[in-house]
């Protein structure tokens, strides 16, 4: 593998790769990184999140040198994000996992596309792959993200995989230092939504570049989407926090009922027989924060007929029960560990 270069000049990217106990995979996506940079100059900063043992050894074996290395004790995904973000000199921001890759012409695309649009975000379509020590398998394009220009929209409703998106960094920065609520180890399994409920807020134009030029590298060791469960409620402990200190104005109210409906149609979306204390709570953030009934963004047409008739919250309940998986056949976690999970969650 070839080194990384160390800009002398502003970089055109900064590239945050946080790392934690993720072993050989990472050459792979350093591979797709230096793949993708020709024609640029690009900043590689690496947050080892207390990894053992450190992520310097593995950089050393495959004669990779970052344009930063910071190791910090491991605080979660969101933090090194953050310690990354902090540390970057880039005109523009990617986050990339350890474990995923991009395509050749991701960086080019997207920047050349955000510097004629003039815009703050672009994302892209995503495919999935295998990848092992080896090296990553064919490529399976996922479907088409939808087509967005603004960034509520974007943010709430697209919420894409955590490397599609490329930032403007100053805009990014603005983000983390307006943020209506502060970081918390409660978001680290969701790290990119905590980002995405905040910049909701913070209107931008956004540019979407077709093309599956995420890719999420599928394997056999631990990864987040290992549970949906602790996604679940880490997603929870995201948007009940954005109920509390998003402002009650008549300029976040779009946002707000974004964030109503999302609620809404993750509820719609549990299994039989879930947790009744999750549901609850779930179904508490649409009551909280919609301001108007829109059926035609909370189902389609046959559960807009019967909404129209006995409500949404009503219609919603008979469709979870006749079209929803019963949970005991998609559950990866014990009833223990869930409620353990549920419980480190502030009061409604």
């Amino acid at each position: 593998m070839a080194r990384a270069n160390h800009p002398t000049v502003i970089p055109d990217l900064s590239i945050i790769i946080p790392v934690y106990n993720r072993g050989p995979l990472i050459r792979h996506t350093l591979d797709s990184v230096l793949a993708a940079s020709h024609g640029l100059t690009v900043e590689t900063i690496i947050v080892d999140d207390g990894s053992t043992p450190p992520v310097s050894e593995i950089l050393a074996k495959i004669n990779f040198i970052p344009a930063r290395l910071i190791r910090q004790t491991n605080q979660g995904l969101l933090f090194a994000r953050l310690a990354g973000l902090a540390a970057a000199t880039g005109r523009y921001v990617l986050f990339l996992d350890s474990d995923d890759l991009i395509s050749p012409e991701k960086l080019r695309l997207q920047l050349a596309a955000m510097r004629a649009a003039d815009a703050a975000v672009s994302y892209t379509d995503t495919a999935h792959c295998t990848l092992d020590e080896a090296g990553p398998g064919p490529l399976t394009p996922d479907t088409p993200a939808l087509t967005v220009a603004d960034s509520a929209t974007f943010h709430i409703l697209v919420q894409p995989s955590p490397h599609s998106p490329i930032y403007l960094r100053d805009y990014l920065a603005r983000v983390v230092r307006d943020a209506v609520f502060p970081p918390s180890a409660l978001y680290n399994n969701v790290a990119e939504i905590w980002f995405y409920h905040n910049a909701a807020l913070r209107p931008a134009r956004v540019v979407r570049v077709p093309g599956a030029h995420t890719i999420v590298g599928m394997h056999v060791g631990v990864r987040l989407t290992n549970h949906w469960e602790k996604l679940a409620v880490a997603s929870l402990a995201v948007m009940e926090a954005f109920a509390r200190g998003c402002p009650v104005e008549p300029a976040t109210a779009p946002v707000r009922q974004l964030v109503a409906e999302k609620a809404f149609n993750a509820w719609r979306a549990l299994p039989a027989g879930f947790s009744p204390g999750f549901c609850r709570r779930e179904l508490g953030l649409w009551r909280r924060l919609h301001s108007r009934v829109d059926v035609e963004k909370l189902g389609g047409p046959q559960f807009q007929k019967i909404a129209r008739l006995i409500g949404p919250v009503a219609a919603a309940r008979v469709f979870r029960i006749l079209q929803n998986r019963p949970y005991e056949r998609i559950r990866t976690l014990d009833d223990a560990t869930f409620i353990r999970a549920l419980a480190t969650l502030p009061a409604p």
